[in-house]
This record gives structure tokens, sequence and C-alpha cells, in this order.
């Protein structure tokens, strides 16, 4: 339920509609990495369960991502390099999620999404860029707040991405 939620968030179409997330397979693996990185990183902090539920989420996130290169037309031969590498690329953008999460200002963390989330796509606006690190933060923060026996029970609260927009958000101008 925990990566079904998490996976549903990450493919909210505002992401790509108006932040300017590729909507590629790449962008919404990204998206979808990123979300499950900002779980995993809550989890950790919730002892050995939460570690536990976190490899539990990783495993079952990769046995999706090999189904899906399945389905894509990619050869069995080569699935198992393709996930070795996303697991990899997973893995580092954890750890560049929490350097950039901790650091102030908020520019490693726009930094890490322009070369990562935006990679292979449309340079997005200072706006998309500003749109998604304000929601990313919003979402690491709420996720500070949620309660750890829920999330243990895989019952997790998503914020909307709009709800990180403020009202001096130039993103806001065409609603």
């Amino acid at each position: 339920r925990l990566y079904r939620d998490l996976v549903k968030q990450a493919r909210t179409p505002l992401f790509y509609r108006e932040l300017g997330v590729p909507d590629t397979p790449e962008g919404r693996f990204e998206m979808v990495g990123l979300h499950a990185a900002l779980v995993a990183r809550r989890l950790r902090s919730a002892g050995a369960p939460g570690r536990a539920l976190a490899q539990e989420l990783f495993d079952l996130m990769f046995a999706d991502v090999d189904e899906s290169l399945r389905h894509i037309g990619v050869g069995d031969l080569s699935v198992g390099k393709h996930v070795k590498r996303l697991a990899g690329n997973f893995h580092a953008r954890l750890l560049a999620l929490d350097a950039a999460l901790e650091a102030e200002p908020r520019a490693p963390l726009a930094a890490m999404l322009r070369t990562n989330v935006y990679h292979g796509g449309r340079a997005p606006s200072p706006h998309q860029l500003d749109g998604l690190v304000s929601y990313l933060l919003a979402a690491a923060a709420a996720l500070r707040a949620h309660a750890t026996g829920r999330l243990l029970a895989g019952d997790i609260d998503w914020a909307p991405p709009e709800a990180s927009r403020q009202s001096s958000n130039p993103l806001r101008e065409h609603e």
C-alpha cells in the first residue's frame, strides 16, 4: 500500500504539466525515486522496523522496475543490467537528497533536481524548479511530522503538490 500510494503521488499530473518534469519513463522513474527516497529517509528514523520496511519498499520498487522494463520491451538478458544501473542511480539520489534537504539555502536541492529529474528534458523555468523544490521540502516536513505507527502500517497522507505553492509563486498566475 505504501508503494502504491507513493507511485500514485509521483504520477500527479501537475509535476509533468506545470512543473516541467519530463513525462518520459526516465522522468516518471525519477519522481517515483524521489518519493521513495523521502519515505525511506523517514523510515530510517523509525528504528529497526522502519529500516526493514524501507528495504521492503526498495525491493518492491525494483521488482516493479524490472517488470516495467520487460513490458516496454527491454530484452530479458539486459533487464538485470538496467535494474542494477537504476538501483545505483537511486542510491546516489537518496544520498544526494539527504545532503540537499539538510543544506541551507535550497540551492543544492535545486541543482540536484536540475541534474537528475530534468535531465534529458527541456530545462525547467526558475518557477518550475522552485515549485518542485518547495513541494519536496513540504513533503519532507510532512513526513517528519507523520505518525510513525501509521507510516509503519503503510498509511501515508501526501499533501497535494499545489499545497506547496505560495501565493507569490508565479505558477499560480494562470489559476
